[in-house]
């Protein structure tokens, strides 16, 4: 399969910064969006820190993802080998994370891989994001407290693998239909789901922008993973929510149907900032074809 990519960013109507990053890499088949926060430059900081990590890691493993993986948990066993005695936090030490999460499939010695060893390879490219961000920011109190969403795809052979964490979004449009392929971790989303509020309640709502996951504030996170067979035709469209929250689904649709490819990321971020633009608006769009 190849891949070609489009993707664009803008700071929007209301804000001074951007503090979104995206990652447009067709060689390597990896698309990525990240919405920062937190801290003064705090969120451009982390975003940016994400995406470098994760375009780095995956354009170093060069296609050979049980390499890449053999090297990943090789690393992870010396780095526990040679990890000093646990001694409480004091100052502006970082704190240490404890135990693993419950949902914590990842070890790295005698672990048999769930997922593809390009997923697997991906979940600990997310972690060790994860804890770079956090580490820089207890290293710098003015970034303290920074976090970024990020959603990624890698297309191999003939999956797409997903790896999520926030309210940015990842859709795939198929034979004119089109499917979010992301969960949403937001506090809202999961009141919509629990049926404790209505779609109306949740527009309105002032803590639609509050989120349940993310990189970086917590040096360890699991984040979603998800692979999807793809076919010659697929398009996939990454988002911030700085676009999501002004398009709605069935809307979206019919503009993907209609819509150059390539175009997209301008018109919808177009769209986006005449509808008030009060958020950093980023698109990413990748093609699958033939190779």
């Amino acid at each position: 399969m190849k891949l070609w990519a489009w993707g664009q960013s803008d700071p929007g109507r209301k804000r001074e910064r951007n503090e979104d990053s995206y990652l447009v890499d067709p060689e390597t088949g990896v698309l990525a969006v990240a919405d920062g926060m937190g801290g003064h430059q705090g969120g451009a900081t982390a975003s940016r820190m994400a995406v470098e990590q994760l375009a780095k890691e995956l354009a170093d493993a060069r296609g050979d993802f049980d390499a890449a993986l053999a090297a990943q948990r090789f690393g992870a066993v010396r780095h526990t080998e040679e990890m000093p005695a646990f001694e409480e936090p004091t100052g502006d030490v970082a704190p240490s994370m404890h135990s693993q999460s419950q949902t914590d499939e990842y070890a790295p010695a005698g672990h048999q891989a769930i997922f593809s060893p390009a997923l697997e390879l991906m979940r600990g490219v997310v972690r060790r994001a994860s804890g770079a961000i956090f580490e820089h920011a207890w290293a710098k109190p003015e970034l303290r407290g920074m976090g970024t969403t990020l959603t990624a795809i890698l297309i191999h052979g003939d999956k797409a693998h997903l790896v999520h964490a926030g309210d940015s979004r990842c859709y795939m449009f198929r034979d004119g239909q089109l499917r979010q392929i992301s969960d949403d971790h937001s506090w809202i989303a999961e009141q919509l789901k629990a049926g404790s509020i209505t779609m109306e309640e949740a527009k309105a709502s002032k803590f639609r922008h509050v989120i349940t996951k993310s990189i970086g504030f917590e040096r360890d996170t699991d984040a979603d993973l998800k692979s999807v067979q793809v076919s010659p035709g697929d398009c996939f469209l990454l988002c911030s929510d700085g676009m999501s929250n002004y398009i709605e689904h069935g809307e979206l649709e019919r503009i993907i149907a209609m819509t150059w490819y390539r175009k997209l990321p301008e018109t919808l971020i177009a769209l986006a900032n005449d509808r008030g633009g009060d958020d950093n608006i980023t698109v990413v769009v990748g093609l699958v074809s033939n190779a």
